[in-house]
C-alpha cells in the first residue's frame, strides 16, 4: 500500500475532479488518497492478476491462427520493434509498408532525429570523454558548509542523472525506434550498474562508445569495447585483478620490518586475482552458463586479463590502460588455446585474442541468437529458428544489423502463435503507455521514480545478468498493481509533470460509434478480449451523461491497465 501511494498519488484537486468524472473537489489529503487507491482497486477487481497470465488465449483467438493482415503486421512490428505505437502510427506504417519501415529503421543514421536531440541539448555530459566528465563533475568542496557539500554531491550525481533521463527521453521520442529497442537489449546484455563506485562517471561514455556505437556493428567489436571500458572494468572488479605475488616478493614481505614499509605493504594489499569479470565474460557475454568451459578456464582467463585496468590519476585519460607490471606473464590455457609464457601471444594481446576467439565461437553464436529471439519473438523460441539465426551470425561474422534483419524477416516473427505473447517489462510498459497517449513528459524524474518502485530503474541493475525480459520475471501481483496505479495516474497528472492532450482524443471521437470501440481501435490494433471489452462498455454506460473528456480519460486508463496492454 505504501508503494502505491509513492508511485504516483500526486493528483491536484482539479485533476482528481476530472479523473473522477465530475466528483466534487476533495480537499482532504487522506480522502484523496483513499479515492485514488479505490481507483486502483477497481482496476484490480476488473482485471485481476490472473488476467495477464491468460492473455495468450485471447491473442490466439483474435488472430485465429491465420496469416496476419497488413495492418496487423504493421501493428506487430510497432509493438516489438518500437517502444509502442503513437496515435495514428499503425495506419502510417501500414500505408508505407512494414518492410520499407523496417529497412529504414535498420539504417538509423539516415533518419532525422534532430527533434529528439534538441530535448537532450542541455545534458552536458552525454558526449564527454571520461576525463572531461571527471574534471567537470568530480570536485572537492571549497569550504565546509552544508550548502557546498550539497552542491558537490549534486554535481557528482549529474552524469548518471543525465544518462538515465536521456535513455528515457530517447525511448519516448526518438524516431530511430528500432535502434533504441536494440540499445535496450545490449544495455542489458552488457549490464553495468551506474551506482557502483566510479561507474557513475564512466557509464555515460560507456553508453555512447560501447552500446550505441556498436548496436548495428559487429558483435566482436562491441564485446572487446565493453571489455576495455572503465565502466565494465570497475563494475566487475577487473580493475583490481593483478598477478599473485612472486616468490621474491613473498620473501621481501617476510623480512623483518616489512610491516613498516609502506611500499611493501601496498604491494601485499594490491596483489590478487579477481575472477568476477572472467566468469561473466564466459557465462553472460559469450558462451552461456556451463557451456563447455570449466572453473579452470575461468581462472586461466582471469590470469589473462590481469593488468587490464583504468588510466587513472591527475594526468590520466580515465580510459583503458594495460599495466604490464601487474600482468601474469606465465603461460595460460583457455579453452585449449595457450597464450603468454613462451607463446607468440603476450601482454595485452592475450586478452584481445581470447575475446575475439570467444566472439567467433559457434556456442556464442547460438547463445546470442537464442537471447535475441527471446527478446524479439517469444520467450521460448523454436530451436530451428535459433539455429537459423545462429547461422546468420556465423556467416556474417557477427554483423548485428544482418542478424536483426534476419530475425524480423524470418516467418517465425509473424507467426500468430507468437503475436502478443511477450510480456512488457515495467520500462516497456511505462514508455508504451506514454507513447500511446501522446504524452509530453515535462518532468522525467517522476517517471523514473515510478520505474524504480516497479523494480526496473534504468542502469541500476546490481545483478550482472541485467533485467530479464521474460514473462515470469515480471508477473508479480504487487508490480502489476503499480502498473494499474500508473495507468490511472496518467489520466490525472497536472501539466507540471506529464501533459496529455485529452481534447484531441475527445475531438477524434465519432458520435455514431461507442467511444470504447473507437478507443480500442486507436490504442489496441489487435483488439481486446471479451472480459476487457465488457469492463469498457460497462464503464462507458455508467458514465453516460458525464463530460466526454472525463469518459475518455477513464476508458484510456482502463485500456492501459488491461491485460492486453501488458503484452506486445
Amino acid at each position: 500500500m505504501r508503494n502505491l501511494e509513492r508511485s504516483g498519488a500526486l493528483l491536484d484537486e482539479g485533476a482528481m475532479k476530472r479523473a473522477q468524472g465530475g466528483l466534487p473537489v476533495v480537499s482532504s489529503y487522506r480522502l484523496r488518497r483513499a479515492l485514488q487507491l479505490a481507483l486502483v482497486a477497481a482496476v484490480v477487481v476488473a482485471f485481476g492478476p490472473g488476467s495477464a497470465v491468460r492473455g495468450d488465449e485471447t491473442t490466439r483467438a483474435r488472430t485465429g491462427h491465420t496469416q496476419l493482415t497488413e495492418r496487423q503486421k504493421a501493428a506487430h512490428v510497432l509493438s516489438r520493434l518500437t517502444f509502442g505505437a503513437r496515435p495514428g502510427e499503425v495506419d502510417r506504417v501500414a500505408a508505407l509498408g512494414w518492410k520499407a519501415w523496417v529497412e529504414k529503421q535498420l539504417h538509423p543514421e539516415k533518419i532525422d532525429d534532430s527533434a529528439c536531440e534538441r530535448r537532450l541539448a542541455g545534458f552536458k555530459s552525454l558526449h564527454m570523454t571520461n576525463r572531461e566528465i571527471i574534471d567537470t563533475f568530480r570536485q572537492k568542496p571549497r569550504d565546509d558548509s552544508q550548502a557546498e557539500k550539497r552542491r558537490v554531491n549534486q554535481l557528482k550525481q549529474q552524469p548518471a542523472r543525465e544518462l538515465v533521463q536521456a535513455t528515457l527521453i530517447r525511448a519516448l521520442y526518438s524516431e530511430r525506434q528500432l535502434f533504441e529497442v536494440m540499445c535496450n537489449f545490449w544495455r542489458n546484455h552488457f549490464n553495468v550498474d551506474v551506482s557502483k563506485n566510479a561507474c557513475r562517471f564512466f557509464t555515460v561514455n560507456y553508453e555512447q562508445d560501447v552500446i550505441r556505437k556498436h548496436v548495428f556493428g559487429r558483435f566482436e567489436d562491441m564485446l572487446l569495447a565493453s571489455a576495455k571500458h572503465p565502466a565494465m572494468l570497475v563494475y566487475l572488479d577487473n580493475v583490481l585483478s593483478q598477478r599473485p605475488l612472486s616468490e621474491d616478493e613473498k620473501k621481501l614481505l617476510a623480512q623483518p620490518g616489512a610491516d613498516k614499509n609502506r611500499r611493501l605493504q601496498r604491494l601485499a594489499r594490491e596483489r590478487g586475482l579477481n575472477e568476477n569479470y572472467a566468469r561473466e565474460l564466459l557465462e553472460l557475454h559469450t558462451l552461456g552458463v556451463d557451456n563447455g568451459y570449466t572453473q579452470r578456464d575461468v581462472r586461466e582467463l582471469a590470469r589473462v586479463l590481469t593488468g587490464w585496468t583504468v588510466d587513472a590519476g591527475p594526468r590520466g585519460s580515465f580510459g583503458f590502460r594495460f599495466r604490464a607490471g601487474v600482468h601474469d606473464q606465465g603461460a595460460k590455457r583457455v579453452l585449449g588455446m595457450v597464450v603468454g609464457g613462451r607463446s607468440r601471444i603476450r601482454g595485452v594481446a592475450e586478452g584481445e585474442v581470447i575475446i575475439r576467439k570467444l566472439a567467433r565461437d559457434p556456442r556464442t553464436a547460438h547463445f546470442i541468437a537464442r537471447k535475441l529471439c527471446v527478446y524479439l519473438v517469444t520467450d521460448n523460441p523454436p530451436e530451428d529458428l535459433v539455429e537459423r539465426i545462429a547461422g546468420v551470425f556465423l556467416d556474417t561474422k557477427g554483423d548485428l544489423r544482418e542478424v536483426t534483419r534476419a530475425i524480423i524477416l524470418d516467418p517465425a516473427f509473424f507467426d500468430p502463435r507468437y503475436v502478443g505473447t511477450k510480456f512488457r517489462t515495467p520500462f516497456e510498459f511505462t514508455v508504451a503507455a506514454l507513447r500511446a497517449t501522446g504524452a509530453e513528459v515535462r518532468k522525467p524524474k517522476r517517471v523514473l521514480q515510478a520505474l524504480k518502485i516497479m523494480r526496473q530503474p534504468i542502469y541500476q541493475c546490481a545483478d550482472p545478468t541485467g533485467y530479464y525480459d521474460t514473462r515470469e520475471a515480471w508477473l508479480d501481483p504487487g508490480v502489476l498493481a503499480l502498473r494499474w496505479q500508473l495507468a490511472l495516474d496518467l489520466v490525472g497528472r497536472g501539466r507540471a509533470a506529464i501533459r496529455i492532450d485529452w481534447r484531441a482524443f475527445a475531438r477524434g471521437a465519432d458520435e455514431d460509434r461507442p467511444l470504447s470501440v473507437q478507443l480500442v481501435h486507436r490504442l489496441m490494433p489487435f483488439g481486446v478480449g471479451e472480459r476487457t471489452f465488457r469492463v469498457l462498455r460497462e464503464t462507458e454506460r455508467r458514465m453516460q451523461g458525464m463530460p466526454r473528456r472525463a469518459v475518455v480519460q477513464r476508458l484510456v486508463a482502463l485500456l492501459i491497465g488491461s491485460p492486453e496492454f501488458q503484452r506486445q
